[in-house]
């Protein structure tokens, strides 16, 4: 069956990779982008719709005109925001309008949703491998947090949703690949002369190639009665001293506390934002993800394990 696809997020990193990957798959007539961004797709297949995902009604009326019977859900205020109260109305806010929408739809048979690793929370007493059913407990990273309460609201507003609307939340760990980022997380290690890693503390880092996250997502769009929370991340993860070595970089381990007040300083001083004191907690703490509802659900595999993934990335960035 032919699918008319709605991606709000769609001039953002993963929104172009995703728009860029449906208007290939063969069953896919139409896709819609929905950004306050200028759209940078050109292709006949694709249609730029202007639109602020927190206005309830002029997306009701997209779905509509378009006759959209899949939507992806990924915008969202990345990092960490200056205005608090703009990002969270656009990332939670949004997220229920997007839903709220989609239900009141006479078209939209499926939501799939951008969840994250970050919204378990980097936290001393995680497990050693998070399952679906474990608790959201971010509370350092603004972007975990919010994260975290877009799936607390989604969990509060689903029950009263029509019964026939299949809604897909994704919690996908760091995307890496070849598609320009700018400060991703790839290109920000990568830039540094050394690495830095907690004394004490191996964590545990995975990393998802953009070609696995597209196949898998393509496969959530296909898939007749799929619904639910799903894990997405690879079979394994890595650590910060396999990453230093994979690329020939020494690696210093620093004090949890020393290394929390020297990124503190950096961004205060320097004005390294992408440097925040709050991403200690997760080089300390890993929130390393368990797959094997999604693997189960979808038959899949993960071919490309996390430090496979994060070299070809970052081979890329040399090139």
């Amino acid at each position: 069956m032919s699918k008319r696809v709605l991606v709000t997020g769609s001039s953002g990193y993963l929104g172009r990779v995703l728009v860029e990957s449906l208007l290939r798959h063969p069953l896919v007539d139409v896709v819609v982008g929905v950004d306050v961004a200028p759209a940078a797709i050109t292709d006949p297949k694709f249609k730029a719709r202007p639109a602020d995902i927190r206005d309830e009604f002029l997306m009701r009326s997209v779905l509509e005109e378009e006759a959209i019977d899949t939507i992806f859900h990924l915008a969202f205020v990345m990092g960490e925001p200056r205005d608090e109260a703009k990002a969270r109305a656009v990332n939670v806010g949004g997220t229920i309008n997007v839903l709220e929408a989609a239900n009141k739809s006479s078209t939209v048979k499926k939501l799939i949703l951008s969840a994250s690793a970050s919204a378990y929370g980097a936290r001393a007493g995680n497990p050693s491998s998070l399952r679906e059913e474990d608790p959201l407990r971010a509370d350092t990273l603004r972007y975990g947090i919010h994260k975290r309460l877009v799936e607390e609201e989604l969990a509060r507003a689903l029950p009263s949703a029509r019964k026939s609307l299949q809604v897909v939340v994704l919690r996908i760990c760091t995307i890496v690949g070849e598609s320009p980022r700018g400060d991703g997380p790839v290109a920000t290690f990568c830039r540094l002369p050394v690495g830095v890693s907690v004394l004490f503390r191996k964590g545990g880092l995975q990393f998802i190639g953009e070609d696995d996250l597209m196949r898998i997502m393509h496969r959530v769009m296909e898939s007749p009665e799929l619904r639910g929370v799903f894990n997405v991340a690879p079979d394994d993860f890595t650590t910060l001293d396999e990453l230093c070595k994979a690329l020939g970089k020494p690696r210093i381990p620093v004090p949890y506390s020393a290394l929390w007040l020297a990124f503190f300083l950096m961004r205060r001083l320097g004005g390294r934002s992408d440097l925040t004191e709050k991403v200690v907690s997760y080089l300390a703490y890993p929130a390393v993800m368990s797959n094997a509802k999604i693997k189960k659900a979808l038959g899949i595999r993960f071919p490309k394990g996390s430090l496979e993934a994060f070299l070809a990335c970052a081979k890329t960035l040399k090139a």
